[in-house]
């Protein structure tokens, strides 16, 4: 998010999937049912991969209705579809398909050929993949065999309610996604923001990375899953998108089509870079996307900068526009000093963040905003050459920061000005310097979400994070009954105090 992650998100246009060797997976024959009840076997293999079922793309291919062309060196499955024999949460959603559109997956490599997960893909494919419980077999049924006209692909899903504050986290998918299943549960945490999907060209082709497997194991957790879109910072592609209806609605089809394939509970659409001038047409396209997800029950949270003078960064968006439209708004309250900083300092000090709060509660309604904070921290390294100070900077985990700390024996001071811990030291005739974010950091800022009654926070990016912090945003964001009572009467009474003072 936010400019440090330029490069980061431009690589992700490259999507690559790592070649699976047969040895990990579990082997099946593929027998298939003729449209006469008969079962012949295939002659091809069906690969078991954590309880997923992996088909040859020429089979799926042979035997689907819809086109299917694979691209090896961009590791992924086009399927272009007419006019769709299945149905979608409403009508109308139904109707926006009409004239068909093209969706991608991501391939797996075995043996150097390529598959396809068809789970939950049979409802668009019209071929559906049944492995069976006690044999190593798979049985392929084509449509025609199971005398289906119409799949229902999914149902309007019930609105979230969350108890407390929202406690959300971005998770950077790069090349593979997590196996989520084996994580332990984050007591406290809502919602999960894979960063799964991108704009790749000016006709509105959606990059796709999701995984129905995260989902199910993140729903299994009790998170709601949040897929992130990017426009991959690029301002020129989007000004295309933007100044074109037919590929904003491409975009849109696309959405709608793979939160309902994927059981998604909601979009983050991640646009940044933009020009002022688009910030118009910007609106008037997460106006349409709203009102789809809408149709879906899904939510739609948008992600903006604090408020500042920047005109690609900040000034692209109709923040009160955006208010009106979105469910949530997520401020990225962080990169105070971006890695390319010409001066050393802070992420997010306690006041820059507070002030951009302020700054944004004047255009969005408090009960959207759910304040971004950062798990992660830069290390400054400074040196002096012809009299002039060159600062580089690195961003660094939590646990990367003490690493470095430790090593160079240094103690952390805390800056009650910045609302963090602060620390120096000098190696090879450089200075290095590190504003931490932390535990104690982070509680600060989380406590600002209470003061201004805002929904909630959510942290820029999983894995960047020590596990003790978890328990400090759960204690924060959602406390106890009791203690949640508590502060309620010290916060009354801390009121009648201040009257009382002003009637002296």
């Amino acid at each position: 998010m936010c400019n440090r992650f330029i490069l980061t998100f431009l690589g992700l246009l490259l999507l690559f999937t790592p070649v699976v060797s047969m040895a990990q997976l579990l082997e099946n024959d593929i027998v298939v049912t003729d449209a006469w009840g008969a079962k012949v076997d295939s002659g091809t293999k069906a690969f078991v991969d954590r309880g997923e079922t992996w088909l040859p793309v020429e089979t799926v291919k042979w035997y689907s209705d819809e086109q299917l062309r694979f691209d090896l060196a961009e590791k992924r499955v086009y399927v272009t579809l007419g006019t769709p024999r299945f149905q979608l949460e409403t009508a109308n959603l139904d109707r926006t398909l009409q004239k068909g559109l093209t969706l991608n997956f991501p391939l797996k490599l075995i043996a150097g050929k390529p598959y396809i997960n068809l789970y939950n893909l049979d409802r668009i494919l019209g071929v559906t993949a049944k492995p069976r419980k006690e044999e190593r077999i798979v049985d392929l049924i084509p449509e025609a065999s199971l005398g289906y006209t119409a799949y229902q692909v999914n149902k309007p899903r019930d609105k979230a309610v969350f108890t407390g504050k929202i406690n959300a986290v971005w998770d950077h998918v790069g090349l593979v996604n997590r196996n989520l299943g084996i994580e332990p549960a984050i007591d406290g945490l809502d919602v999960i923001l894979p960063t799964w999907f991108t704009i790749a060209n000016a006709d509105g082709l959606v990059l796709n990375k999701a995984d129905q497997r995260y989902v199910a194991d993140a729903h299994e957790k009790r998170y709601k899953v949040w897929a992130l879109l990017s426009n991959g910072f690029d301002r020129g592609l989007t000004r295309k998108i933007l100044q074109d209806a037919n590929a904003q609605q491409n975009i849109i089809k696309q959405l709608v089509l793979y939160v309902s394939l994927y059981n998604l509970d909601g979009i983050n659409l991640d646009f940044e870079n933009m020009y002022e001038e688009d910030k118009d047409r910007f609106a008037s396209f997460v106006k349409l996307l709203a009102a789809a997800l809408h149709e879906q029950n899904a939510a739609l949270s948008i992600d903006v900068t604090i408020p500042s003078n920047s005109a690609f960064w900040s000034r692209c968006y109709d923040r009160r526009e955006l208010g009106q439209i979105a469910d949530y708004v997520m401020v990225m309250a962080y990169d105070e000093h971006p890695r390319l900083s010409p001066v050393s300092g802070s992420v997010a000090s306690y006041g820059w963040v507070e002030k951009g709060i302020v700054a944004t509660l004047a255009d969005i309604p408090k009960e959207k905003v759910i304040l971004g904070i950062p798990f992660y921290t830069r290390e400054w390294e400074e040196s002096s050459s012809d009299g002039t100070i060159k600062v580089q900077a690195k961003t660094l985990s939590m646990t990367q920061a003490n690493e470095i700390l430790r090593e160079n024996g240094v103690k952390p001071v805390w800056q009650e000005d910045k609302g963090q811990f602060y620390a120096e030291y000098t190696k090879s005739d450089k200075q290095y310097k590190i504003w931490l974010e932390e535990s104690d950091s982070l509680k600060l800022k989380a406590q600002l979400a209470l003061k201004y009654q805002l929904a909630g926070v959510a942290a820029w990016r999983k894995d960047f994070e020590e596990e003790q912090v978890w328990g400090v945003l759960k204690t924060v964001l959602k406390p106890a009954p009791a203690l949640a009572a508590t502060e309620n009467t010290e916060q009354k009474e801390q009121k009648k105090q201040k009257r009382n003072k002003k009637k002296k």
